[in-house]
């Protein structure tokens, strides 16, 4: 949800600067400053919201600084709704203009752009042109080695194995703009999975991004076209799953008509019975995605599911409270502060010997897996969704 200033002024006056939320939030941690506070940065928004304080660099910077990961809401006595805060303050005072942005929207918009661009970023690793990629885009690093881009057809039908009388239902499966370029590995084993616990899958040809990225650069505009297409490219009757927790937790804040679910939860909801899961006897480590954590709540659906695995041992990444620095396009945009946040999550990682780690989000995957190539640490990066379904057979 967005507010107007007269919203925002009011949500605002509702934090009575107790200071709990001081030890869960990221930045205030790194800095010790308090305009990098929750409290502190809803202190600000208000005074700029009521021409008490100059909507100057300043400002923005602190605000810009802000992972908007919402573990300050976790500990809000008062159930401020820091998100929305954010989301508005970022539209109505800080829109971002940039030649990078422009270029960038049709591509986050038309999934068929995605497309291509997947394929230019797969042929350029086939032909080993990796390091060039790297130095004409730096960002260029940030990408795993993809699978060849898939395109993917509107209806996938629960498996034949899938009796008439096992037939569940069906559903629809939430793409993403950089899930589908990047990570097409994981939407494969999603509808790997739901077909053989008997759903038929539904992808929309006319869906797009969440709109996440949008928001976060203050472009209130694009995000609401986003969500309006979105809203119309998916049936309201039938439940929409997510397996980026971001896109899950931007689409149940603005979509809230539609039924929106990460795809953990859902299976979690499924009947498994006479469902063949082979043993694995490794230690699975969960990373969990602030957004998912903090966002949609459902981080515990993750843990039970891996848990399904036969032998398996899943324990918790130690500082899960913590976010990673990923955050969509902050890893981009802050720098500094996000590979900060990374090194601790790799030393966590180094200091528990980590073999397998899962993470229910692109940007934490994309983040963490950047920092753990850098130190030439071989850890295998993967949804939970792929982890199960190799263990059901998926090759």
């Amino acid at each position: 949800m967005a507010f107007n200033i007269k919203e925002l002024i009011s949500e605002a006056d509702r934090c009575v600067a107790c200071g709990l939320c001081l030890p869960h939030c990221p930045t205030y941690r790194k800095t010790g400053s308090e305009a990098d506070s929750p409290r502190g940065r809803i202190q600000l928004m208000r005074a700029v919201a009521q021409d008490i304080l100059p909507n100057n660099d300043r400002f923005k910077e602190h605000i810009d600084l802000c992972l908007n990961c919402r573990s300050c809401e976790t500990a809000c006595p008062n159930n401020v709704n820091y998100g929305a805060l954010v989301d508005t303050t970022r539209a109505l005072f800080i829109p971002k203009k940039s030649v990078w942005l422009t270029l960038a929207k049709p591509f986050i918009r038309h999934r068929y752009l995605t497309y291509s661009l997947s394929w230019g970023i797969w042929l350029a690793q086939k032909f080993k042109l990796n390091s060039l990629m790297q130095q004409v885009i730096p960002v260029a690093k940030l990408i795993p080695n993809i699978e060849k881009p898939t395109s993917w057809k509107p209806l996938y039908l629960a498996s034949s194995d899938a009796s008439a009388s096992n037939k569940k239902g069906a559903v629809s499966l939430f793409l993403g703009c950089t899930t589908s370029a990047l990570d097409s590995q994981t939407l494969s084993a999603s509808i790997y999975v739901l077909n053989k616990l008997g759903f038929d899958v539904h992808i929309p040809a006319q869906q797009t991004c969440c709109g996440g990225i949008a928001r976060q650069m203050g472009d209130a505009e694009e995000a609401a076209k986003l969500v309006d297409l979105n809203a119309a490219s998916f049936d309201e009757s039938m439940p929409i799953l997510t397996t980026a927790s971001g896109c899950g937790t931007g689409l149940n804040d603005y979509l809230p008509q539609h039924k929106v679910q990460d795809i953990s939860a859902f299976l979690m909801a499924c009947d498994w019975t006479n469902v063949q899961i082979k043993s694995l006897a490794e230690r699975i480590y969960v990373q969990d995605p602030c957004s998912l954590r903090n966002g949609q709540k459902t981080h515990q659906t993750v843990y039970q599911l891996l848990k399904k695995i036969p032998n398996a041992d899943i324990q918790a990444l130690p500082g899960n409270s913590q976010c990673c620095g990923g955050a969509g396009a902050y890893m981009l945009t802050q720098n500094d502060m996000a590979n900060s946040l990374r090194e601790d999550k790799i030393a966590i990682i180094k200091a528990n010997n980590v073999v397998i780690l899962a993470t229910s989000n692109i940007g934490c995957s994309l983040q963490i897996a950047s920092g753990l190539r850098e130190q030439h640490l071989n850890v295998s990066v993967l949804h939970p969704i792929q982890i199960i379904a190799r263990q059901m057979g998926l090759a």
